[in-house]
């Protein structure tokens, strides 16, 4: 069904005002996240002493139940990588508007908007670019907006596109040695624009629906910060928000991870662990696209960018703006999508590589294993601190998948509070099933790894 141009634009609107009241609360992030889990923790304390849960005190040192359990515990807060990273991304300093009072240290040349997309998903596209009309920095002289469609037939797109929008189609034939797929694409579009140093490009999938802070953002990166690389947060609420819970509730736990693995190490070392970056929301400087390219035949193209980028010493920085996308729309197609990342990952010539992606699944299995293994009935006696800190590490979990989710809804305008609440407790009742299907998903792919490019249907 096609969305009519004016309820787009009173979407967009509302929206932005909500990204904006985000970026209120997570400018005091450092206050409020610990202070609620401060809560969270006694709160669960509270009724495990009721409960009973699956721990009790035992009084006498330490037992051999006690020392297993501590043993497989740590190991599992190991393989994290970093262990409770996502609470500390959560709850360490943010600072989403330290760059608007820097002062303009660097030239903009051109920033090119860059939206690729196989032609297959239009009225997605065509809603995507309906967020571009009205930015205040559409007619920006240093702005241009470009659609990369990797298709032979451009079918009814170009038509439904405004006149400010360059579509770019990639040729038959691209001189590249061994890119396929989006990678092929994007080297096609890095190789006809030839960017500049003082050149960027806002890297967006055809499902990413930018606003006014995202464009502020992206020039307050550019023109007052220091770093060749940006990668700022999604939200997975621009269509079928909790139209299927296990799809929402999947996406809650990639919001969760954000915190962790994608934004911490970024904003702690301004770098990322091995090259965990997104594929869209990413801004990069002309010369890192012109140095490195896009010419690799690794499925998760986006991965081996960042990794490559990092290992070549370019900095980098978050982006606290939100660009908001769909999660997919069936489990095939879930299932499909993180088969490709973890045979891309997967396919890595580095064994630290390798390594990171299958601890980082494996470390996040002891997050529901112990609580659901207490919920059978086992019973395990523990020193009266270290059952403090189970109950703290489990609070914490839980705190992190409640404020992804609570954050996400709060993006939106016409959600009651009912909904708000049943969100969240899906969300925790399905946490542990989600993460055994993208365990399920990693082995299989170990086993037998995804062949081609997938391209999910958007709604």
């Amino acid at each position: 069904m096609t969305t009519s141009p004016n309820s787009v634009v009173r979407q967009i609107h509302s929206n932005k005002r909500h990204s904006n009241r985000i970026y209120t609360v997570l400018e005091y992030n450092y206050i409020v996240f610990p202070i609620t889990l401060g809560l969270l923790f006694y709160i669960f304390k509270k009724a495990i002493d009721v409960t009973g849960y699956y721990v009790s005190v035992f009084e006498d040192g330490w037992n051999r139940s006690a020392i297993v359990h501590a043993v497989l515990y740590g190991l599992f807060l190991l393989l994290q990588m970093p262990p409770c990273g996502n609470t500390l991304g959560l709850c360490l300093p943010m600072r989403p508007n330290k760059l608007s009072t820097h002062p303009k240290t660097r030239r903009l040349g051109t920033l090119y908007v860059c939206l690729v997309t196989k032609g297959a998903n239009v009225q997605t596209v065509v809603n995507s670019v309906r967020c571009w009309d009205n930015l205040p920095q559409r007619d920006h002289p240093s702005v241009r907006y470009h659609v990369v469609l990797d298709s032979n037939d451009p079918g009814d797109l170009p038509s439904l596109l405004p006149s400010y929008v360059t579509i770019d189609q990639v040729p038959d034939v691209v001189p590249v040695k061994k890119a396929r797929f989006k990678a092929r694409a994007l080297e096609h579009f890095q190789h006809k624009y030839r960017f500049s140093k003082e050149d960027w490009v806002l890297h967006l999938d055809e499902e990413s629906e930018i606003d006014d802070r995202v464009m502020r953002t992206t020039f307050d990166f550019i023109e007052r910060g220091t770093a060749d690389f940006g990668m700022g947060t999604i939200y997975y609420t621009s269509t079928n928000h909790w139209k299927n819970a296990f799809l929402s509730a999947a996406e809650v736990s990639r919001l969760a991870e954000d915190f962790g693995r994608f934004q911490l190490p970024i904003r702690m070392f301004r770098r990322p662990l091995l090259g965990w970056i997104h594929g869209s929301w990413i801004l990069i400087n002309g010369e890192i696209e012109n140095k490195i390219g896009w010419d690799t035949d690794n499925v998760c193209e986006d991965y081996w960018f960042g990794y490559h980028a990092a290992a070549q010493g370019f900095k980098f920085e978050w982006l606290h703006a939100l660009v908001r996308e769909q999660p997919p729309c069936t489990l095939t197609d879930l299932w499909n999508q993180r088969r490709r990342w973890y045979t891309g990952i997967l396919s890595f010539d580095r064994i630290i590589v390798r390594l990171a992606l299958i601890s980082g699944l494996l470390g996040g299995l002891g997050t529901f294993m112990f609580p659901v293994i207490g919920m059978l009935g086992v019973r395990i006696a523990v020193p009266h601190w270290y059952r403090d800190f189970i109950i703290f590490n489990d609070a914490a979990n839980l705190h992190v998948l409640l404020s992804s989710c609570i954050l996400q809804d709060f993006n939106l305008t016409d959600l009651s509070w009912i909904s708000r609440v049943w969100h969240a407790v899906m969300t925790c009742t399905l946490g542990p099933i989600v993460h055994f299907v993208h365990i399920m998903a990693l082995l299989s792919t170990m086993l037998y790894p995804a062949r081609g490019f997938v391209v999910i249907r958007k709604a």
